[in-house]
């Protein structure tokens, strides 16, 4: 017999998704993408990519919600393992899930593993190339991973007239702080990446007194040109200037944009504002001399008192950007579980990056109110001081 807690997560979850009390994470996640994939596309380019999602989920994700997450995940930070965003580059809307597969056994290490069983069973799908992955696994995994940090993630990301593409998403504490930056650099040297990636370690020191660490890496499972090594940091003070300091290795980064940006997100902020940790992923490609691109991660929980202000915030962003505002409002919509004026929290991240010409790359990452507030740990990845 369920207990007075499970009955109250059962009902919030009817209320604010429209689901029974046995919902499974692979039926909510399911739904809330078709939401997102039909806003996105109203305009008639919608593509198949529920299909995609179907995949992903199958080995893992047909058990039911818990009242309390099994296994807390970094991913968000009421521990449910995904996330929902959406982002526009050129004008084009790309739908994306990111998620750690927890499976039957919410061991720590066993859900590191069932993660590199996924990338290994994604080598069936076109496009995709998992050799860079391979080369350096074993620097981001451990017989004894630390729990509340990222594992081994995956994302998807839909859009029209592209075929998928995929990310896996690693800790490069996974041995333990203090050897992040040596686990990196020994990464970016067997993907060929070691002479662009030398300039951002020489400034380390720097980068440190602003507050600025490393956070996480991603790489595309991808070949070819295009394909990027993402190296995350987050900015525990300094406000614009920490973030500038860092985003300057990047070719393509606009400071002046940047803090446009940050000025649409925060009207009324300080000198040192953002100050809630926000963060920054430095792009590098093979045959760079350095990062090409910079993308910031600015958080909004606790900086708007609601979703509607977050909303308004981010239109704003994206006309001055000309990016397609009514897109996105529509997809807000879409995922908000209730009217936006009474919700706050949906909102998580907002990304921004400048290129050489044209308007911004914008994203919109939406968090999921699955858990109740103390439900469990907040360990991460949306929110702010993370334990290392």
């Amino acid at each position: 017999m369920p207990d007075k807690s499970g009955r109250a997560l059962a009902v919030r979850h009817q209320q604010l998704f429209g689901a029974s009390p046995d919902t499974t994470h692979a039926a909510l996640l399911a739904s809330l993408w078709d939401r997102i994939c039909t806003a996105a596309w109203a305009g008639g380019e919608r593509v198949d990519a529920r299909a995609h999602l179907a995949d992903m989920l199958l080995p893992w994700a047909h058990r039911p919600i818990e009242t309390v997450p099994r296994y807390p995940s970094f991913v968000s930070a009421d521990g449910f393992p995904a996330e929902l965003s959406v982002s526009w580059r050129k004008g084009v809307t790309e739908v994306r899930i990111l998620f750690e597969p927890v499976g039957t056994d919410p061991a720590v290490r066993a859900v590191q593993d069932a993660g590199r069983a996924m990338v290994r069973a994604l080598t069936a799908r076109d496009g995709v190339s998992i050799r860079g992955y391979e080369a350096v696994e074993d620097l981001f995994t451990s017989d004894d991973p630390p729990a509340h940090r990222s594992g081994v993630w995956l994302s998807l990301a839909c859009g029209p007239d592209l075929p998928p593409h995929f990310k896996v998403y690693l800790n490069p504490y996974v041995n333990g702080a203090g050897r992040e930056w040596a686990t990196v650099t020994r990464a970016m040297e067997r993907l060929g990446l070691a002479a662009a990636w030398a300039p951002v370690v020489a400034a380390r020191d720097a980068l440190a007194a602003t507050g600025t660490g490393l956070d996480y890496v991603a790489l595309d499972l991808a070949a070819g040109a295009h394909a990027r090594a993402k190296i995350y940091f987050r900015h525990r003070a300094a406000g614009l200037a920490g973030i500038h300091r860092l985003g300057a290795f990047a070719r393509s980064y606009d400071a002046e944009r940047v803090a446009d940006a940050a000025a649409d997100l925060y009207p009324d902020g300080g000198p040192d504002t953002p100050d809630n940790e926000p963060m920054t992923g430095l792009a590098f490609r093979a045959g760079r001399d350095g990062a090409d691109e910079a993308n910031v991660y600015f958080r909004l929980p606790g900086a708007v008192p609601s979703d509607a202000l977050a909303a308004r915030r981010i239109t704003t962003l994206m006309d001055r950007e000309g990016a397609p505002a009514d897109v996105y409002r529509r997809i807000a919509d879409a995922v908000a579980p209730a009217p936006m004026e009474t919700t706050t929290g949906v909102h998580e991240l907002v990304s921004f990056r400048t290129r050489d010409a044209g308007p911004a790359d914008i994203g919109v990452y939406f968090r999921l109110p699955v858990h109740a507030s103390g439900d469990a740990p907040r360990p991460g990845h949306g929110w702010p001081r993370v334990p290392l």
